[in-house]
């Protein structure tokens, strides 16, 4: 008989452990395996640890939201309140003057409520030095020529003489501005210059009152003379304008009277140019009628407009009130009742 087969058995590893099977790049994909199972196992625990961040973000941000809220609404309450309180603080003006009142034709039915009070400074006994300045201006062309004579308090010789000056300075400015910017700017005859010429008069200076009175003449207009006028009257204590309203308690009874009064004087002045109804008109009981006033030691003065109460010939007539006749309207203790005889307050 045929021995038997012996099965072929593979070879001992020298250590006397079985051999593994040679796989065609079994390293390679061991290392990749092994490679796999580390990538897996990182995920895993780096997902929760990005949903644990999310989850806390989405708890905190009601809160945060409530926080900001609340600081936009405090920061707006404290805006409000500062308003507020700023819109409640009344300050005294500290330049220019008091804004004129409105009247109607209709008699008041109540006194002129009292005006409010103004910072005040004392006063020397003495009345201020008024100086006169001279303002000069052309164009390049020669098409228009600025020479102006206008009031300035000489420093030092009342308190607030440097506010006044500036007051009125800025006035002349203003007419100075006005005829270079208009018909003047364009030569309305050929070698025709057109002037502007300003000058002013004292009507009363004391210690503690001063009125002004300016007056412009413009020739742009050839053949024709546009002469204009305004009046400033200050209260040196205030170094502000006076307004009409300071003097009276009831001002349209006080228009009344300057109305009446002047009807009579412009009869008898005016002559053989007095026109009833172009009178009528110009003196009517309204303040625009009367905005050129000024104090004087006998009574009110008022100049009128040209054509305001006649024609060009009539020019710009004036009257003037006594204090005697306006007493019985005028504040006791305003800032022209010392020249009605009203006793001086202290």
């Amino acid at each position: 008989a045929a021995p038997p087969l012996e099965r072929s058995r593979p070879p001992r590893a020298a250590s006397g452990c079985h051999a593994l099977p040679r796989v065609p790049g079994g390293p390679q994909r061991i290392a990749a395996a092994s490679s796999r199972k580390r990538r897996n196992r990182l995920e895993v625990h780096t997902r929760p640890m990005e949903s644990n961040f999310l989850g806390r973000i989405k708890a905190l941000f009601p809160i945060v939201a409530l926080a900001i809220v609340a600081v936009v609404a405090v920061t707006t309450a404290m805006t409000i309140l500062g308003d507020t309180q700023s819109d409640a603080t009344v300050a005294p003006s500290a330049s220019g003057p008091s804004p004129t009142a409105a009247f109607s034709d209709a008699p008041s039915a109540s006194p002129t409520e009292s005006p409010s009070p103004l910072l005040t400074v004392p006063l020397p006994s003495a009345a201020p030095v008024v100086l006169t300045i001279y303002k000069a201006e052309h164009d390049p062309s020669r098409i228009w020529y600025v020479v102006w004579r206008y009031p300035r308090f000489q420093p030092g010789s009342t308190p607030l003489a440097a506010a006044m000056n500036q007051d009125i300075l800025d006035e002349v400015n203003t007419r100075i501005a006005s005829f270079e910017g208009g018909p003047a700017a364009v030569q309305q005859a050929a070698g025709k210059v057109n002037t502007l010429t300003g000058s002013f008069t004292v009507d009363m200076v004391s210690w503690d009152l001063v009125s002004l009175t300016l007056k412009w003449v413009d020739d742009s207009a050839p053949g024709n003379l546009a002469t204009n006028i305004e009046t400033l009257n200050y209260a040196l204590d205030s170094g502000q304008r006076l307004d009409l309203g300071q003097l009276f308690v009831d001002t349209q009874a006080a228009l009344s009277i300057v109305s009446a009064q002047s009807g009579q004087q412009l009869t008898r002045s005016l002559g053989a140019g007095f026109d009833p109804a172009v009178v009528a008109a110009g003196i009517t009981a309204v303040a625009t009628n009367f905005s050129n006033w000024a104090l004087t030691p006998a009574g009110l003065k008022i100049t009128f407009s040209e054509y305001q109460v006649g024609t060009l010939a009539v020019g710009m007539p004036s009257v003037l009130i006594p204090w005697a006749s306006l007493k019985s309207v005028m504040r006791p203790d305003g800032p022209a009742a010392r020249l009605a005889g009203f006793p001086a307050h202290t």
